[in-house]
């Protein structure tokens, strides 16, 4: 149910998808959905809830980790919700507005752990980094990361997703050499 949701809200958008829609996707009626979720915002919640479940383990385990194996295992990270995650990662971005107030709170306390999780170990590389610039850092990689999902979706076909993933981590390093390395005068 959750998967066939995913996949609905991204197509059709969280408004232009009704229960009967998300019940006959995933084989059941739309009334029976109610028996695995109060509501179509709680399926949606369940939805971004994979990402951090996802997430929760890799910020404790970056948090145990020097800094620079700290931005490699949160790069994969983010590299795996991108590409085995696709259509939470562009929800979020897209649906979250349309949800509860306490369940928006709880979302942006997340994402701000996550941010800061990325700003520890980038000022851990470059302590002359201050936080703002850290956050913004991990907030443009995420950026890029992250417009790949949407990508294969809007434009299918092209590169297999495999070299379109190596592509995108090179890239990721690349930005990531840059910014790292300390501007000379």
């Amino acid at each position: 149910m959750v998967d066939a949701a995913a996949e609905l809200f991204l197509d059709r958008g969280f408004h232009g998808t009704s229960v009967d829609d998300v019940g006959a996707a995933a084989g059941i009626s739309g009334p029976g959905l109610y028996r695995h979720f109060r509501s179509k915002d709680e399926l949606l919640m369940a939805v971004l809830d994979r990402l951090w479940q996802h997430l929760r383990p890799v910020l404790d385990e970056a948090a145990e980790l020097e800094p620079e194996a700290a931005v490699d295992r949160l790069l994969e990270a983010q590299l795996d919700l991108a590409f085995e995650q696709p259509a939470a990662v562009v929800l979020l971005v897209r649906e979250l507005r349309h949800l509860p107030e306490d369940y928006l709170r709880l979302a942006r306390r997340n994402h701000r752990r996550y941010l800061d999780a990325w700003a520890r170990a980038l000022m851990g590389i470059r302590p002359d980094l201050d936080l703002d610039t850290a956050r913004s850092i991990a907030a443009a990689l995420h950026g890029m990361i992250d417009s790949a999902a949407l990508y294969r979706r809007v434009i299918p076909g092209g590169l297999p997703a495999g070299r379109q993933r190596e592509l995108l981590e090179r890239s990721a390093r690349a930005m990531l050499a840059q910014v790292l390395t300390p501007s000379k005068g």
